[in-house]
């Protein structure tokens, strides 16, 4: 082994010999050498490989230019997913000022899941989303529904319609909403409501209603609704000792009553029953049915 030693150390290496390709050329000799000094055939063998070749350095770039690219992809795909509009106020500020049906993605954990709504630009600077709407049509909805009816929507989005629960407690919980409603008289008489904050819980609340700081000229008959639950006519959640979806013909946040039945039975105008139509009581009282409502939304900042 002091033979080998000497030979090795008689004649000073070379720069080429100092290279990756010197060790390669003399691969078997410098094998030897570290297998003695206690290296492993192994890691000698990765580690001359390693400099012999040069691959590594090549697959290095190629990864990362790999992995570079797809950062990229990605970045692409998350800004396209967060431009999306979310509501109707996005879909204003992006330049589309048009009213009508749109699509929207309000789920921010699932960007594919878009749904349909109904946009009104119109009105107040626009951006509103519609939730729910009723007309004197020649083709009425029964807005007298079950909760499961309620809770996912129904009707025509371009017509009657109410939007669904469970789509307005989403609207509703991304940012601070407020809330707009719009009425109509037979006689040709319109009035309005506003309210700056607006918000439907999440369905173990039973959807309860949050709302207030009230304006307009139509009176404020939603205050009297602020922090009860939904109720529809097979879910009684008021706190009457009777149900009042029942006895209304209806369905909203009942309390002890009601102050509007904007989901009531269609009367025309001025009806003989109690407190059972599309009913705003600080305008109209108990016994006038209106001829259209519309409840919309929009960010409030």
């Amino acid at each position: 082994m002091g033979v080998a030693v000497a030979q090795a150390s008689a004649t000073p290496p070379t720069a080429e010999e100092n290279s990756c390709s010197g060790l390669k050329d003399d691969r078997s000799l410098l094998s030897s050498l570290l297998a003695v000094t206690g290296y492993s055939d192994a890691c000698v063998a990765a580690a001359l490989d390693f400099c012999s070749s040069g691959q590594e350095d090549s697959r290095y770039a190629s990864l990362m230019e790999e992995a570079r690219e797809v950062v990229q992809q990605v970045s692409a795909a998350v800004n396209k997913w967060e431009s999306r509009p979310r509501h109707c106020k996005d879909l204003l500020d992006s330049g589309d000022s048009g009213s009508g049906l749109r699509q929207v993605y309000p789920y921010p954990g699932r960007p594919h899941h878009r749904v349909p709504v109904f946009c009104d630009h119109t009105v107040d600077g626009g951006g509103w989303t519609v939730f729910q709407r009723r007309t004197s049509d020649a083709v009425r909805q029964d807005f007298y529904r079950t909760w499961v009816e309620y809770q996912l929507g129904f009707g025509d989005l371009e017509g009657e319609f109410w939007l669904g629960l469970d789509l307005l407690h989403q609207l509703t919980s991304t940012t601070l909403q407020q809330l707009r409603i719009d009425l109509d008289d037979y006689e040709g008489e319109h009035r309005w409501a506003k309210y700056g904050f607006f918000h439907v819980g999440a369905p173990e609340t039973k959807f309860r209603l949050s709302v207030g700081s009230y304006s307009g000229d139509a009176g404020d008959s939603l205050a009297y609704h602020n922090g009860y639950p939904f109720s529809t006519h097979d879910a009684d959640n008021d706190s009457a000792n009777f149900n009042s979806a029942q006895i209304y013909r209806g369905a909203h946040w009942y309390s002890k009553g009601h102050k509007s039945n904007l989901n009531g039975y269609q009367h025309t105008g001025t009806h003989a029953s109690f407190a059972d139509g599309i009913n705003w009581f600080h305008w109209k009282g108990f016994y006038y049915s209106l001829k259209r409502t519309s409840m919309m939304i929009r960010p409030a900042f």
